[in-house]
């Protein structure tokens, strides 16, 4: 698995994980889908970055 698939693999589980934590729990929902957030944009940084190299 290369780290962008990883990435996306770990946010699919952090919103996953976060729709069960309901109730007294729900700043831990806020903290995973936090973390959801972060990897979906270090995924997506590295999709774009190799485009970014081939033009120069």
């Amino acid at each position: 698995m290369t780290e962008r698939q990883t990435l996306i693999h770990c946010a699919r589980v952090y919103l996953a994980q976060s729709r069960h934590f309901t109730g007294r729990h729900r700043g831990w929902r806020f903290r995973l889908l936090e973390w959801t957030g972060q990897c979906r944009r270090r995924a997506m940084a590295l999709r774009d970055a190799p485009a970014q190299r081939s033009l120069f």
